[in-house]
């Protein structure tokens, strides 16, 4: 009885090793952040080079403080003089487009990661909006100044065709456009993104509800749950300005192939030490003796 306390007691132990393992290896602390012992050695780097402009903050600490991501500009209006193409390659200024409430959601086409789960969600609040959808207009912006008409084009049916073939064309545009254009826009809306060196972006995931003036009405975050956009739309067609849904600021990082092959070993480790300690508690379960059944009184 007790060598089987004993295996038991070693399962599990390994068993919580098991499950910390990742956060340690990974170099994230419990609450899911980036520990200061691996930040710590960046920071010393850059100082090593002398550069005398603050650095720019990591997608980690920017996390960690979302204000840095989104700066909430309620009540203040878009540039309606800039431009940009729609799928088309047609030209259009925001002041064409902005004649009814807005839903403007800033992405990047490309994206390998969040960014098609954002549309999708944009798609599904749209099909369930209880607003006419005539009466209100959906953009996406691509913030990535290499994209094109034709990437928009190519991307576009795969989120209307979820919004059925009697869908108006003109109630949902996919724009690009240049640097400048898309520089003044976002830093309109306070929508911050941070390019890394594969060419993915690190962004928030924030829809931004304009009233027919192009006003900023509110902010939604999240997963843009069909009544929070709904709500949205309203408040935009009274432009009134009005407080933002936080439900949770998410964020689009790109993939970390270290860290995705190390949760890949340890779920393979694990699943190989479970099925040994299976097998061992499987044996001495068969293995009992008559004599390490309890013992009653009759």
């Amino acid at each position: 009885m007790r060598r089987r306390r004993t295996t038991g007691r070693l399962s599990l132990l390994l068993v919580l090793l098991l499950l910390a393992w990742p956060a340690l290896a990974s170099g994230h602390g419990p609450d899911g952040h980036q520990s200061h012992h691996d930040a710590v050695p960046a920071a010393e780097e850059h100082a090593g080079h002398g550069h005398s402009q603050p650095m720019e903050p990591s997608p980690e600490e920017k996390a960690v403080n979302p204000a840095m991501w989104v700066e909430e500009k309620t009540g203040a209006s878009v540039p309606l003089d800039l431009e940009f193409r729609n799928e088309r390659g047609e030209r259009v200024s925001l002041r064409q487009l902005i004649d009814r409430p807005i839903l403007l959601l800033p992405v990047y086409y490309r994206c390998p990661t969040g960014c098609s789960f954002e549309l999708a969600n944009l798609a599904d609040a749209i099909r369930r909006s209880r607003h006419r959808v005539d009466s209100f207009r959906a953009i996406s912006l691509s913030f990535d100044a290499e994209e094109t008409p034709t990437v928009a084009a190519q991307v576009r049916p795969n989120y209307v065709a979820l919004l059925g073939k009697d869908f108006p064309r003109d109630a949902w545009v996919f724009l690009t456009g240049d640097s400048g254009a898309i520089a003044r826009l976002t830093q309109a809306v306070g929508f911050a993104f941070q390019k890394k060196d594969d060419g993915t972006f690190v962004h928030p995931s924030a829809l931004v509800a304009l009233d027919r003036n192009g006003r900023i009405i509110k902010y939604v975050y999240g997963s843009f749950i069909s009544g929070d956009v709904d709500l949205a739309l309203a408040e935009a067609a009274k432009g009134t300005p009005a407080s933002s849904i936080r439900r949770l600021l998410e964020f689009c990082f790109p993939a970390n192939p270290r860290q995705t092959q190390q949760t890949l070993t340890v779920l393979k480790i694990g699943s190989g030490v479970l099925l040994v300690l299976g097998g061992i508690g499987l044996t001495l379960f068969l293995r009992r003796k008559p004599t390490d059944q309890p013992k009653f009184d009759p």
